[in-house]
This record gives C-alpha cells, sequence and structure tokens, in this order.
C-alpha cells in the first residue's frame, strides 16, 4: 500500500510526528511547570520547520488517503497553531492568486493608499487578521469552509481535552507559542514580498539560494518559482528555480 504522495515527505512526517512525540511525552511524564516552559521554548525555536512542513503540506498533500491527511494536520495544528484547511483558504485561495493585487491580498504589505507597511505593523494586523479572511474567502468556497469549521472543531476537541486533563501544562505547551509562530509565520512572509515590483511574478517575489535557510524552510527561498508553480511539490523546486533563473 502507498502511503506518499511524494517519497520526499517521509523526512518532514518523521520530524513532525517526532515533535509531536516530544509534546505528549512532555506533557504527561513532565512534572515540573518550569521544565515544560523548557521544552515548550526550545521547540518555539524550532517552529519554523514544522510550519514550512505545514505550509508544504497543504499546497500538496502528503499522503495518499484524506484521512491521514487530516489527522496530520490536527497533529500539525498542535505544533504550529494554524487549523486544518487555513492554509488552503487564507495562503492558497487568499495570497497566492492575488498577491500581486495588495487590494485583494489577505496579508498585503502596502497601506490602502500605496504606503509601505512597517514590518512590525505587517507582522501584527496581519496576524491578527487570518481567520477573518479565511471566513472572507471562504465565503466563495462554502464546501472549503465547512470542512475548515468542521476539522476546526475536532481541532480545538483535541486542544480541549488535553486542558480538561492539565490545564497548565496545555497553557504553556499549547497555546502560549501561538501569537509567536503567527507573528514569525507573517514575517516571512514580509521578508518575500515587501516594497517590490508587483507587475510580474518573476520580480515580486525575494529567492535566495542559501542552503541553510531552503532545508529549514522546505525551499522556500525559491519562491518566485513556488508561485509561478504553487503546486509544484517543494522538493522540485530547486530545478525549477534554476529553469527560471535567468528571468527572476
Amino acid at each position: 500500500m502507498r502511503i506518499y504522495r511524494h517519497r520526499a515527505d517521509r523526512i518532514p512526517s518523521v520530524i513532525v510526528v517526532g515533535v509531536f512525540a516530544v509534546q505528549l511525552a512532555t506533557f504527561f511524564l513532565v512534572e515540573s511547570l518550569w521544565a515544560v516552559a523548557g521544552v515548550m521554548l526550545a521547540l518555539l525555536a524550532f517552529s519554523a520547520v514544522p510550519g514550512a512542513i505545514n505550509h508544504n503540506h497543504h499546497h500538496t498533500p502528503t499522503f495518499m488517503r484524506a484521512w491521514m491527511n487530516r489527522v496530520y494536520e490536527v497533529i500539525l495544528f498542535l505544533e504550529t497553531g494554524v487549523l486544518p484547511y487555513a492554509w488552503t483558504l487564507h495562503h492558497n485561495l487568499g495570497h497566492h492568486k492575488h498577491y500581486l493585487d495588495p487590494a485583494k491580498d489577505p496579508a498585503p504589505w502596502q497601506h490602502a493608499d500605496g504606503r509601505l507597511m512597517s514590518r512590525l505593523h505587517y507582522d501584527v494586523v496581519g496576524a491578527l487578521r487570518i481567520y477573518p479572511e479565511v471566513f472572507r474567502i471562504g465565503r466563495a468556497y462554502p464546501e472549503l469552509l465547512r470542512r475548515f469549521k468542521v476539522w476546526s472543531l475536532v481541532s480545538f476537541a483535541v486542544l480541549g481535552l488535553l486542558v480538561a486533563l492539565d490545564p497548565l501544562k496545555a497553557l504553556v505547551l499549547f497555546v502560549l507559542p501561538v501569537p509567536f509562530m503567527y507573528l514569525g509565520l507573517l514575517d516571512n512572509t514580509y521578508m518575500q514580498h515587501s516594497d517590490l515590483d508587483m507587475h510580474d511574478d518573476f520580480t515580486a517575489s525575494r529567492n535566495t539560494t542559501n542552503r541553510l535557510y531552503n532545508l529549514i524552510s522546505g525551499n522556500l527561498g525559491y519562491h518566485s518559482a513556488h508561485h509561478l508553480k504553487p503546486h509544484v511539490h517543494w522538493s522540485e523546486l530547486p530545478r525549477l528555480h534554476a529553469q527560471l533563473q535567468a528571468r527572476i
């Protein structure tokens, strides 16, 4: 039985399961709240990796079976704070469709009068707007919005069970990191697009071939290629970037 759509997703899935195992072991086995906080801070420092895996998963689903992808997304919610289908609505159908048009982009880097937003303003306001934008975009995609609502309830039910078992540990390990992860998520997007020429896909993204950045981000340094062909698997972006590099 084939499990993965792409063999390259095996290592990312092991990372996600490994982070989840650390979270559960800390929650059920560690008594000291200070030690729990230490683990939370370590995982927060590492959160860009599962965050990038989550992004890539929503462009090209990891598993062959839908139920496996949904369970994976609930686990990723506990690691990144992003609910299932939120990436699909806000990012795929919002940002990717409209990032050249700040009037329609759910996370524009310009003010309404065309002025450049400060990085802090973009991060904070963009993070606060994520779920209002999910519902706004979802009105045009009622079936996806319905799935978002259903799997959000499932995700919150799992989180609620953890809170019921140990409120303080759940708060420290699963809830407190979320605002910081959202700010980091938006901050990375600001670096990728802010103050660039939005006339076409070749000028509207910053690119980097830095190996460490692409290792952490799942090749999102090849950002023009990603926007030109967002359904191309993350492992194939370096090759696509090489083909397009002269035009970027």
